[in-house]
């Protein structure tokens, strides 16, 4: 199977979100909360946030940041109050960092403004596409989480 055309298309998409990133920091209301984060800070986040909560481990495993640096992150990010930690009612020595409501709310917007925008391309296609679409998104989703062992967010 030839995966060029899968790729290219989650690169475009990846770039487009990026561009919403920009577009959503940059509006008045976002201003202040972006500033207390950079754009690489928020792209980790955005890759951490399917894991959250999550523990210290995970962030490095997502972000590829080394232990020193992916606890600088959190404690940098739980100061700005855009995550918060708490125990693990599991495991009382695990540490598990979440996401603050500012920043849940940030993120939904990126998502919102990235909907609009694909939503708004797919104008054109026609029902048939749409439904082989959903198929093969709904196809390559089921089959990223079998390998994942878990649900991505919906």
């Amino acid at each position: 199977m030839n995966v060029d055309n899968f790729k290219r298309m989650y690169r475009m998409i990846d770039y487009q979100r990026r561009l919403c990133m920009c577009d959503v920091c940059g509006r008045y209301n976002w201003k202040e909360f972006a500033a207390k984060i950079s754009f690489k800070q928020l792209d980790y986040l955005m890759l951490i946030r399917l894991a959250m909560p999550c523990n210290l481990q995970q962030v490095m495993t997502l972000t590829g940041l080394s232990c020193s640096a992916a606890s600088l992150f959190v404690d940098k990010m739980t100061r700005q109050g855009v995550v918060l930690r708490e125990q693990d009612p599991r495991d009382r020595r695990n540490i598990l960092i979440r996401p603050g409501e500012k920043l849940m709310e940030l993120l939904n917007e990126i998502d919102l403004e990235l909907e609009k925008i694909i939503v708004n391309e797919l104008k054109s296609c026609t029902q048939e596409q749409i439904a082989a679409l959903e198929e093969s998104c709904d196809l390559v989703c089921r089959k990223l989480e079998a390998i994942n062992g878990t649900p991505v967010l919906q």
